[in-house]
């Protein structure tokens, strides 16, 4: 007689599930993330990046979930599948989130404009300090060469 232990019975299981998930995680799919910090919220997938990973988003105002890499082992798609071009904004995918009623079924709640507002205020002095850094390393190599001559 052949005892398996639960841990063995569980690792099958999930093999023969992993190999599911890369079929139904295309563009637009609705997903929760099993594992890390950001585990058991909803996702949606707006990239692939390669076989093992895809790019997802919640977006993090609806969901809490930033826009980044995740492993595929790590999500669980669900059966909707939004109408989102690859590599989506994070407006887009909320605008298809209230179409497809993603909201509801999830029990999700909508940022306020004033978030959104801080949101945009936000990633823009990003890229203005991003700027004014490459600007500074400009100015600095100039002087450099200038003062090398």
């Amino acid at each position: 007689m052949v005892v398996i232990s639960a841990p063995a019975a569980v690792g099958r299981y999930l093999e023969k599930k992993r190999g599911c998930n890369m079929v139904t995680l295309d563009v637009g799919r609705v997903c929760m993330k099993v594992a890390g910090r950001e585990g058991g919220q909803i996702c949606t997938v707006v990239k692939p990046v390669d076989k093992n990973f895809v790019i997802v988003t919640g977006p993090k105002l609806v969901t809490g979930v930033k826009r980044r890499r995740c492993n595929v082992e790590h999500l669980e798609p669900t059966e909707i599948k939004l109408d989102i071009k690859e590599d989506a904004t994070d407006e887009e995918v909320m605008e298809a989130y209230k179409k497809a009623n993603v909201i509801k079924k999830f029990n999700l709640k909508l940022p306020s404009a004033a978030e959104l507002k801080a949101e945009k205020t936000k990633s823009g002095t990003k890229e203005a300090v991003k700027e004014s850094k490459k600007k500074a390393k400009e100015d600095e190599n100039k002087t450099e060469n200038s003062s090398a001559s």
